[in-house]
């Protein structure tokens, strides 16, 4: 979605990447490819006409403008979060949402096995689907970025 022409999915790199100071490890949290969050620090850039973040010497510092940013960019993130979050309650009794749930062989056999009893009674209309593409999440997840 975007406002005022900027993508607000940048916001969640924006936030990450004014912490880690560090592409790399913004990727990382963020599971996406370092190239994918370089590609958005660009997006930025061109958006705010700064550069946000710069060499130097080994590693990389917030512009002036950047570290203004920091406040601001985490309270509407936090802001979001609560009006999401608040949105209702969940109640599993009467639930029948759908989750899918990303897990290894092991654990696909294993978490279901163990838990399954106890779901039925705690949520019985809840529908759970286990998926194994543990190895493409980081690719996943950024084509969900890509195609918001």
């Amino acid at each position: 979605m975007h406002f005022k022409g900027l993508d607000l999915n940048l916001l969640v790199v924006l936030d990450v990447l004014l912490s880690e100071k560090n592409v790399t490890r913004a990727g990382e949290r963020l599971f996406l490819t370092q190239s994918a969050v370089s590609g958005a620090l660009s997006r930025l850039r061109d958006f705010f006409g700064d550069q946000l973040l710069i060499p130097s010497g080994q590693r990389m510092i917030l512009t002036p403008f950047a570290q203004r940013l920091v406040g601001p960019v985490r309270a509407i993130l936090k802001t979001t979060d609560e009006l999401i979050c608040d949105s209702g309650t969940f109640d599993p009794a009467t639930s029948t949402r759908s989750f899918t749930i990303n897990a290894s062989d092991v654990s696909a056999i294993v978490v279901p096995t163990s838990a399954l009893g106890h779901i039925r009674e705690l949520a019985p209309g809840v529908h759970l689907e286990f998926v194994q593409h543990h190895e493409r999440i980081p690719e996943i997840i950024e084509e969900l970025f890509a195609s918001i």
